[in-house]
């Protein structure tokens, strides 16, 4: 399915919004994924650390009701595996075994409530009290190492989750909006084959109506009127099959000789000057631009076609190719605010004259296709339209 400008635009919308809030939503359950794991883990060792605890609370017990000699080494023998510390009740050290950490109460802050588990960053630690007193051990402390890369695992496995997740979410996220735009696609191209039709089809009605329309006032000079209208026609029509038929121009721009194609699009509205009063003049040099010919007809007729619309009878429309190309009339001046927009498609100078507004926005759309500078300014009486070309343009 071939897309257009407008249509990629909306599928990058689409997928931009619906793949960020989808990558948000996973990533806040991600979050809380790995903050459950990393509690369950946590929870496992304390559960772990608890019952070897109790284990050890337990022989402390046995150790005093037997009375046997030595107690402390057989519990250190028994429990060789683990690393602990027995305190009296003024939290001296009564026996310690493979413990590295601090022994004092202090080292875990406040105790209130016992058995009591630590996350430090050399390992992790249970305080309990379950001797009762025993063997004169009022608390014990275990500690166990803390791995290096602890949850390591759990970053690995959250993270190709993860990715796996949206990279399913975005293909799906892709093919739905294909999918959904493709109705759209559909009739765009349904509209835009019947313009491109229609715009054909009427490209030899419209030329032989011109024909007859100069034939005609050949022999009638009073039927100027249907020239001006017949060639209004032609101008419309071109600007339509412009705009409908990109697709089908060539893209290779070819050398043109800018001061004949001025010319010649001068004398083609010239009889449009004579109808309506308006006195057309021009100052042509020579210059020699690379473009596409199609371009440079549709910018020179709608910035003339433009210029002779909005003079009034016993005006006068200049046009002026001195290495930039400049078109002025005289009429109603520009305001600053109506400059701004003038560009626009389907904008008019002023409502009073006709038009469909889209004669500059083809000028302003060439020009930024070919990197011109399109000036709109006001000088004495004079509305002045210039096309500034680059110097990277410049053939001659």
């Amino acid at each position: 399915m071939k897309l257009n400008a407008y249509q990629r635009q909306s599928l990058r919308r689409f997928l931009g919004l619906y793949l960020g809030s989808s990558f948000l939503l996973m990533g806040a359950i991600a979050l809380l994924f790995f903050l459950y794991e990393k509690n369950a883990l946590l929870q496992n060792i304390q559960q772990h650390m608890q019952l070897q605890a109790n284990n050890l609370a337990q022989d402390i017990v046995l150790e005093h009701m037997e009375a046997m000699p030595n107690p402390f080494e057989r519990l250190s023998l028994k429990h060789n595996a683990l690393a602990f510390v027995l305190l009296d009740a003024r939290n001296k050290v009564l026996y310690k075994h493979g413990f590295l950490g601090g022994s004092a109460l202090v080292f875990f802050g406040k105790v209130k409530n016992l058995p009591l588990f630590l996350e430090k960053e050399d390992g992790f630690y249970l305080v309990d009290n379950k001797t009762f007193g025993h063997l004169g051990v009022v608390t014990l402390i275990l500690q166990r190492p803390k791995p290096p890369h602890l949850f390591a695992p759990l970053y690995h496995c959250i993270l190709v989750v993860l990715l796996g997740a949206c990279v399913c979410v975005g293909l799906i996220a892709y093919g739905l909006a294909r999918l959904f735009l493709k109705p759209i696609s559909d009739e765009v191209a349904r509209l835009d084959r019947f313009s491109k039709d229609i715009a054909h089809e009427l490209n030899t009605p419209i030329a032989a109506l011109l024909m007859s329309a100069k034939t005609l006032v050949r022999h009638t000079p009073q039927a100027l009127g249907v020239l001006v209208s017949a060639r209004r026609i032609f101008h419309l029509h071109h600007q339509l099959a412009y705009l409908f038929m990109q697709d089908l121009r060539p893209d290779t721009p070819s050398l043109l000789d800018l001061q004949a194609l001025v010319s010649q699009q001068i004398s083609a509205f010239s009889d449009m000057a004579d109808f309506y009063q308006i006195q057309l003049t021009h100052d042509l040099a020579p210059k020699i631009l690379k473009a596409l010919e199609e371009d440079m007809v549709t910018l020179v007729s709608n910035l003339l076609m433009n210029a002779l619309k909005y003079t009034p009878p016993k005006g006068v429309v200049h046009v002026r190719l001195q290495g930039n190309l400049s078109v002025s009339n005289t009429g109603q001046l520009l305001s600053p605010q109506s400059v701004e927009h003038l560009s626009e498609r389907y904008a008019r100078g002023t409502h009073s004259q006709k038009g469909y507004g889209i004669g500059l926005d083809l000028v302003s759309n060439i020009c930024a296709q070919y990197h011109f500078s399109l000036e709109i300014s006001t000088q004495g009486d004079y509305n002045v339209f210039s096309v500034i070309f680059p110097t990277s343009t410049l053939e001659a």
